[in-house]
């Protein structure tokens, strides 16, 4: 069976899509029945090397493509490659595709990850809206098969687009993977990890976390990731003029990110809004206590085994909210972790995918 996944978001430095589609690409290839073809505009990073070691086969356009410059061009080489190995299975990971777009030989999937430049376009701004909402009235033309990472994704898409209820659709959620860690240490030092922007509070962190120095706080914030947009590198560069106890780190790698979570003392995730939030299950393997925003999604998938904060569309209040929350937070009760952790794993969740993969090609 030849799979081909459009893995653009995991050529260069893959975070949460590209981590997303990583995990799962890294499992099939595994697959004695499956031949892996990988497709993405560059091949730079060291997930891609590594699945081409695993035995994938990559295909690349040969020039970097932005969010949105070049899409159109990159595409139409998506659909050459298409036709050129035949995929019984053609998988964007991203979404949604620009384009017509069509898998003459097999399955046409795509995963969903959020709606949320429609359902928070303040975060996005108006042009991003119409292209997003645009791309997904295209890809539900195409689109066989729609896969999604939450039931909430799911719940969302089908209000905003009622006729995408009449696809076939399925359940997966993230793979996580266990970490294998050292020695667990408490650098006095909140941390965060994820994309710096709005969407993610990231003002929300930074300004929480003053609140908190202010009420008498001592320990330190160390935040990293991909800056987003322009406003929040300025909030960055004003908060590290008012304290020197704010770190940014930048994007980290895979053992640098590893090392961030086995030191700190806690771990914030303040998002306006989240598709999943891979880094709060990940910081779980080291038995951390976590401090997140009180959305549905965190319900959904963790449960009540963190520190919520309240967040409203009042900043300041929820910055507020937070630094309170970061005075004053509970540790994990032991073992409470490990289930949550389970839920996640690659043993269960790639074999749940495969054998759908499997079904879907037999039908």
């Amino acid at each position: 069976m030849k799979i081909l996944i459009d893995a653009r978001s995991m050529g260069t430095k893959p975070s949460g899509i590209g981590m997303y589609i990583y995990n799962f690409a890294k499992e099939l290839v595994k697959e004695p029945d499956m031949e892996i073809h990988l497709l993405s505009d560059v091949a730079t990073s060291n997930e891609m090397q590594a699945m081409e070691q695993a035995g994938a086969i990559l295909h690349c356009y040969g020039t970097p493509v932005g969010k949105n410059f070049g899409l159109v061009k990159y595409y139409r080489y998506l659909q050459k490659v298409i036709h050129e190995i035949r995929p019984e299975i053609f998988w964007e990971g991203n979404s949604l595709v620009p384009i017509k777009v069509t898998n003459p030989y097999g399955k046409f999937m795509v995963t969903v990850h959020d709606l949320f430049p429609l359902t928070m376009p303040e975060c996005f701004g108006k042009k991003y809206e119409y292209y997003f909402r645009y791309g997904l009235k295209n890809t539900l033309k195409y689109a066989d098969t729609f896969i999604y990472n939450s039931m909430e994704t799911k719940r969302d898409m089908e209000r905003i687009f009622p006729q995408a209820a009449k696809k076939e659709s399925f359940l997966s959620y993230i793979i996580i993977d266990r970490i294998v860690h050292g020695e667990i240490e408490d650098n006095n030092a909140f941390l965060y990890v994820g994309n710096l922007e709005k969407r993610k509070g990231t003002d929300l962190l930074l300004d929480g976390y003053l609140e908190y120095l202010k009420a008498g706080g001592t320990k330190d914030l160390r935040f990293a990731g991909k800056i987003r947009e322009a406003d929040i590198e300025e909030k960055i560069r004003q908060v590290q003029e008012q304290t020197k106890k704010a770190t940014y780190l930048g994007y980290l790698t895979k053992e640098d990110k590893e090392r961030e979570y086995r030191q700190c003392s806690a771990f914030l995730f303040p998002s306006r809004a989240e598709g999943f939030g891979m880094p709060v299950v990940e910081v779980m393997n080291y038995d951390k206590p976590v401090i997140a925003s009180n959305l549905s999604i965190f319900q959904e998938l963790i449960g009540d085994e963190i520190n919520y904060f309240t967040i409203s569309d009042d900043n300041k209040e929820s910055a507020k909210r937070l630094a309170k929350r970061m005075s004053d937070y509970e540790q994990p009760t032991e073992g409470s972790y490990e289930k949550i952790i389970e839920r996640y794993v690659p043993q269960n969740l790639a074999k749940n995918l495969s054998a759908y993969f499997r079904q879907q090609v037999t039908e």
